[in-house]
């Protein structure tokens, strides 16, 4: 069956209409805002979306469900991030459908409808920021915003051919994004475009405290060998592509004790918190929530404050072991997904297998805090496969330009 892409489609316009896209479903509708830049700086003249997670004033966050949209006091104020783009020149046409309550990575939503892929409609979107990856990727804007913990801007940007960044925990404001998890979530962004991404990552990041001075590129064995074969196959012309960026280049198993030992020190932490999140909301409002998130939410609650204290003196260790093997100058390379974007034919327990295969990947970054790129430079079955670095932390500026060049270089 031949693939029907929905790439290119006309960028949208401010507008106080909600953005109609019936091919890609990216866009909220009842909460709808859209804010015109400033129109002056490195930002002019691109259009941008925002996940449905950020105070936006004028409007009320929805973060993925109608019940959160209803419960919840209209924004008293714009996001700092937000302003930021504004300020630098970016223009708001729209927010962006996200998994319910951001909890899942499949790109769903039964309350608002799943945005599309626009590479093959027939495959998954990736989230949970779905919608503002289907946006990128569609063409409807230059650049959007995502929120990330487990992989929700880096698996849809991958499974959308994006290049996409989770920055270092801290290094750009959250404030005014629904409450999550408090220690791993952070403010990510993406874009299709190399040139563009290299004039969205300055502001966003500003500059890095010192040099990064990248000349060591280490391949993450242990990670490659967490996906099948077919795909770390399709992704080597990638690692072959990026030796010639480097004076050295090693191998290394990232986790001598298994990554499955990290997921579940990640799961752990992450449950905690999202329930500290929304224990009580859901709690007093109860309610409907789909099958997924219903069952992750109900494990959630299960867990004690004495195996979160115990999850988190494992997570330290895992911090250093990051450190060893990641010290200054080195960029990791690693897959970003376990596969090419499911089909959305595919049972529920491959879904269940390929999430779980993606997590042994997906953890490292939110567990250590390190940046992760996602680079969109291989394709596999005629869409996209992602491949990701990861460097040290606060080196974010100078792992997007390096990333950004290796695409444009690989693509010529």
């Amino acid at each position: 069956m031949p693939i029907t892409t929905m790439l290119n489609n006309p960028r949208l316009d401010v507008s106080p209409d909600a953005p109609y896209d019936p091919r890609l479903q990216a866009f909220v509708r009842e909460n709808h805002i859209a804010l015109q830049g400033s129109g002056v700086g490195p930002l002019a003249g691109l259009k941008f979306a925002i996940k449905d997670v950020w105070k936006v004033l004028g409007s009320t966050c929805g973060n993925g469900h109608p019940e959160w949209l209803r419960t919840h006091a209209a924004d008293e104020f714009t996001s700092s991030i937000v302003t930021k783009l504004l300020n630098a020149g970016g223009d708001l046409v729209g927010k962006t459908v996200c998994d319910e309550l951001c909890f899942s990575i499949s790109g769903e939503n039964w309350n608002y409808g799943s945005p599309i892929n626009p590479h093959d409609p027939r495959r998954y979107t990736g989230g949970s920021s779905c919608g503002s990856a289907a946006a990128a990727a569609g063409g409807l804007v230059d650049f959007s915003l995502g929120s990330d913990c487990l992989g929700s801007v880096r698996v849809p940007a991958s499974y959308n051919g994006l290049l996409a960044l989770r920055p270092t925990f801290g290094r750009v404001p959250g404030d005014g994004e629904a409450p999550y998890c408090a220690s791993m979530d952070v403010v990510g962004f993406m874009s299709a475009c190399p040139d563009t991404f290299d004039r969205l990552a300055p502001v966003m990041l500003e500059e890095d405290e010192a040099p990064a001075n990248f000349k060591r590129l280490v391949i993450a064995e242990d990670c490659f060998r967490a996906v099948n074969a077919d795909v770390a196959e399709a992704l080597q012309p990638a690692v072959d592509h990026m030796r010639g960026y480097f004076d050295e280049v090693d191998t290394v198993t990232v986790a001598p004790e298994g990554l499955a030992e990290w997921i579940d020190v990640f799961r752990i932490i992450q449950g905690y918190q999202v329930w500290e999140s929304y224990g009580g909301w859901i709690r007093k409002y109860r309610p409907r929530l789909s099958r997924g998130p219903k069952e992750r939410l109900e494990w959630a609650s299960t867990i004690t404050l004495q195996q979160f204290n115990e999850a988190s003196a494992k997570r330290r260790d895992i911090c250093a072991r990051i450190d060893e093997v990641l010290p200054a100058g080195s960029v990791m390379v690693l897959p970003t997904a376990a596969s090419v974007a499911p089909l959305r034919t595919a049972s529920l327990e491959e879904i269940s297998a390929t999430r779980l295969q993606s997590t042994n990947l997906l953890c490292i970054s939110p567990l250590t805090g390190v940046p992760q790129l996602q680079l969109p430079m291989i394709k596999q079955y005629e869409v996209p496969l992602g491949i990701s670095l990861l460097s040290p932390k606060g080196t974010d500026l100078a792992l997007c330009r390096l990333g950004a060049q290796m695409v444009r270089d690989f693509n010529k």
